[in-house]
Order: structure tokens, then sequence, then C-alpha cells
């Protein structure tokens, strides 16, 4: 409903982030699903820019249709806030930061893991600075 207004309600933009980010965790399965996490980190190691974005444009498009809709909606909006950084201070690579782990899910208990987080959360930057070309 475009006509409730949070801010008159007192909402704060962190509180309803952090609902969001509640909500992607509450999930059965990630948004970003598991079985596409390694193709992701492969991808990201390629060199050339213009080859890994296609690629990656290529394992979007694996998503399942609800997957692929909710991403999209969420990365414009996300791309949408990194453009006011002057004034909200969020830049593409902080919103990596905050929404990577929502996004992907990723087993911290696994050391392996650890290793790849920036990985992950670079790929998360992308998406959001790119958004325009993966949709």
């Amino acid at each position: 409903d475009h006509n409730i207004s949070l801010e008159s309600m007192g909402v704060t933009v962190n509180a309803v982030a952090g609902a969001l980010k509640a909500f992607f965790a509450d999930l059965p399965d990630p948004l970003i699903p598991y079985s596409l996490h390694q193709e992701l980190l492969e991808t990201s190691k390629i060199m050339d820019k213009t080859e890994r974005l296609h690629e990656l444009k290529e394992i979007v498009k694996k998503f399942h249709p609800v997957n692929y809709d909710v991403f999209k909606y969420v990365i414009t909006h996300l791309n949408r806030v990194s453009q006011q950084y002057k004034t909200n201070f969020m830049t593409a690579d902080n919103l990596s930061i905050c929404f990577w782990p929502t996004l992907m899910r990723p087993d911290f208990e696994n050391r392996e893991f650890l290793s790849t987080t920036k990985i992950h959360q670079s790929v998360i930057e992308t998406f959001i600075q790119q958004c325009q070309f993966f949709f």
C-alpha cells in the first residue's frame, strides 16, 4: 500500500532493513540458492570484467522465477539506495557488506567458507552496482 507512510508512524529505516533481513533469514532456503554459490565464486575469479558480468548474468538466469523476481526487486532497490550515498552513507560496498549474508545465508561454521566471505560480498556489490545490466 503506497499510501502508508512508515516515517509518519515513527518506523525507522533501520527497523525496516532489519525486518527485511529477518524475513530473508527465516526463509527455508536462501534467496540465492546454495546450488549456485560455487558457480558464483568461480565466476568472480574471471579477470575480464565484461566476461565476468556476462557469466554472472547467466547464473542469475538459473534462479527459480520467484527468487529471480525478488532478487531483481531487492538489488534494484539497493542500487537506488546506493545512489543516495552522499546522504545515507550507504555505498554499494556498505550495502553488500550488510546484505550478502542475508541473501546467501552462508555456513559460518565452515572454516573453508570463511576464506571466501570477501568474494561473496564482492559478488553482491557487483550485482548492486551493475543492476541495470543484469535486469
